[in-house]
């Protein structure tokens, strides 16, 4: 569990580092199905003519860089809600993360229906906003918890994360969309105060859905490999109505945890299907402007 000093510094400041909290074999399944993955890639972009070499002797943090170098569809199997397995559905119910993120949201805790793997390409970053900002309004009182694991270490060069201390006592600022996407409206957030977090491997920054944050260029030849997950108290707003999340852990019921990847898998179908049938269901908070 965190500590009342760990408390409260992610009260006042919106973000929380918490050093050497996961082993190399703690993360070793998933990146092992990462790797799974991005051979799965290599093999169909290799046979369908769009890949000169498989790269099998590259390194984890390379492999991927030189394949998306040819054929940069590559990573689009480990994009948002792509990726779903079982390695990866265990991680996301770790103790060690839940643990921690029951300090701040109770006993009974869902694994919020947004994640992200970030396998961050050279010249790749994150735009500044703030999670909030991609949800309806209606998640607005829920705190929602983002956990960002990298799986490398990652410094100001090879494009690591950055937070606004303390903004996130603000409320959602306003984003605009633009060529990158929805970003926070340039005026709302200067580049002084941009913060760096660079962490090891093993570690675990969390931070608010109001926090204001992004991640830097990375100015390197290999990937910034991490996971962006996220909690909430099972029965608040999600703020995404249209895709479920699932329960992690229900100390008071413990037959509501979701038992497996195929469960979970079911579940997402059946919502999006079910949400599919209303289109003109508002998704955002800002509406997409061509």
């Amino acid at each position: 569990m965190l500590n009342d000093s760990q408390i409260a510094t992610f009260k006042e400041e919106g973000y929380l580092i918490i050093e050497n909290l996961f082993t190399d074999d703690d993360l070793r399944p998933v990146k092992d199905e990462f790797s799974t993955v991005v051979e799965q890639q290599a093999q169909q972009l290799h046979q369908a003519g769009r890949l000169s070499d498989l790269y099998k002797n590259e390194s984890f943090e390379q492999r991927l860089a030189k394949i998306a170098a040819e054929a940069p569809e590559a990573t689009s199997a480990l994009q948002t809600r792509a990726h779903k397995d079982e390695a990866f559905f265990q991680f996301l119910k770790h103790p060690k993360i839940l643990d921690r993120v029951e300090s701040l949201v109770g006993p009974d805790i869902l694994c919020h229906p947004s994640y992200n793997i970030h396998p961050r390409l050279p010249g790749g970053y994150t735009t500044p906003h703030q999670d909030a900002g991609f949800y309806l309004p209606d998640g607005d009182e829920t705190l929602i918890l983002a956990c960002l694991i990298p799986l490398v270490d990652t410094t100001p060069e090879n494009g690591c994360l950055w937070v606004a201390p303390r903004r996130h006592k603000e409320g959602v600022l306003r984003h605009v969309w633009g060529e990158d996407g929805l970003n926070i409206s340039p005026e709302e957030l200067s580049e002084e105060e941009r913060q760096p977090v660079p962490t090891k491997v093993g570690s675990m920054v969390m931070f608010t859905s109001m926090t204001p944050h992004g991640s830097r260029v990375n100015n390197t030849d290999t990937i910034r490999w991490s996971m962006d997950l996220r909690y909430q108290a099972l029965g608040k707003p999600t703020g995404r109505w249209y895709v479920p999340g699932f329960v992690a852990r229900s100390r008071s019921n413990p037959e509501l945890e979701t038992p497996n990847c195929t469960a979970w898998i079911a579940e997402v179908e059946r919502v999006e299907q079910k949400a599919n049938k209303y289109p003109e269901w508002p998704r955002y908070r800002w509406p997409q402007t061509s």
